[in-house]
């Protein structure tokens, strides 16, 4: 674990204060707060990169507080991880509301507490890139907010998913289209038994992924609030910050974002389409040399069956003349046993052209699936 990991812990429990200094010591740099007031009292002089905060607090609960963070300039990206006792579907959306990235239901299991700090240590990462890269994106937006409009916003992206061979990348160019309306969104795709929820906090935050889970069975569209998601087959695309001031451009973004989310279903079914035709291709590619292999060998058994099998009748028309020697049989008797013998061997004859004739047809099936793959 990052030992510079720093981590403000807020709790009106002592003991839970001792508990997680006693787990937590160790792997990141702690410091606890029994209330929201010596927490705020402290950012003055120092900013933590990881919140850990109790829900039920007095005066200033642990909602309040992530609000009053997440509202200021110097801590809104700071991610916040919600520890409460109560594992209820209303505390997990009033802390997603809140402007929370993950919950611990109390009591916590030291090692997915441990696994959180990992978790939170690479959304630092993913952010501290896209800061980087802030500059230039936000300018590309501005530019393609002037230069189209906002239906140009769709018809940009399904031009852009055409490209896109991957759940990931067509994930990301729909972050990108909601992004040029200034929206703040998460997308979960499902492709298989491949999910993956993203966003511009980055890939598979935990109560993004929770949220995501929980709507995509709420209908076609389904708003709460300052949320709006969009249900089409395979994708669930979730609007973070509807402007609910203006009314006209809240119809627009749902039409737009409906528009995005099944465009990027399509998609979705395309690629699944594209996997599968690669998967069917590799798997009449590797059968091919064992068919010919069992051809050749079917091949090398007939004929070897043939001359057995021819040399077994001519022993046998041998031994049959033979024995008319012996059976003092008259001349049509003897005519009648040996036209019977041929008609026999006639038919063993064209039991083997028919099977001869079965395995040119396999030879030519086999040459078939061989140009179908050249094509």
């Amino acid at each position: 674990m990052d030992a510079g990991l720093h981590v403000f812990v807020v709790d009106d429990d002592l003991i839970i204060l001792d508990v997680l200094a006693e787990t937590l010591g160790g792997a990141c740099q702690l410091e606890t707060f029994s209330s929201a007031e010596a927490c705020l009292g402290r950012l003055a002089e120092m900013k933590p990169d990881l919140f850990l905060l109790d829900v039920l607090m007095p005066v200033m609960d642990g909602y309040a507080l992530c609000r009053h963070l997440k509202d200021d300039w110097d801590t809104r990206d700071i991610p916040v991880v919600f520890v409460s006792a109560n594992d209820d579907h209303e505390t997990r959306m009033l802390c997603y509301e809140a402007g929370g990235d993950d919950f611990i239901q109390k009591p916590f299991d030291p090692a997915e507490l441990l696994g959180k700090l990992k978790v939170a240590r690479r959304i630092l990462d993913e952010k501290k890139a896209l800061r980087e890269q802030a500059g230039y994106a936000q300018k590309t937006a501005m530019t393609a907010m002037v230069s189209m409009g906002e239906l140009g916003v769709v018809l940009q992206f399904l031009s852009k998913s055409f490209a896109c061979n991957t759940i990931e990348e067509l994930a990301s160019a729909l972050i990108d289209a909601m992004g040029q309306y200034d929206l703040q969104a998460a997308v979960q795709m499902r492709l298989g038994d491949e999910i993956l929820s993203l966003s511009q906090n980055g890939h598979n935050v935990p109560l993004e992924v929770s949220v995501l889970t929980h709507v995509r069975d709420s209908g076609r569209i389904f708003q709460f609030k300052s949320r709006c998601a969009f249900n089409y087959g395979h994708v669930t695309l979730m609007v973070n910050n509807m402007p609910l001031d203006d009314a006209e451009r809240c119809g627009r973004i749902r039409d737009n974002g409906a528009l995005l989310a099944e465009g990027a279903d399509a998609r979705l079914k395309a690629i699944e389409s594209e996997m599968l035709a690669v998967q069917r291709r590799s798997g009449i590619e590797a059968a091919l040399p064992q068919l010919y292999s069992t051809l050749d060998s079917v091949q090398s058994n007939y004929r070897r069956n043939c001359f057995e099998l021819t040399q077994v009748m001519i022993d046998f028309q041998e031994a049959l003349t033979k024995a008319y020697i012996h059976l003092g049989l008259m001349e049509k008797q003897e005519e009648l046993l040996s036209n019977m013998a041929n008609d026999f061997m006639l038919r063993v004859v064209g039991t083997q052209d028919a099977s001869l004739a079965i395995v040119g047809q396999l030879e030519a099936l086999a040459g078939d699936l061989k140009l179908t793959l050249r094509r």
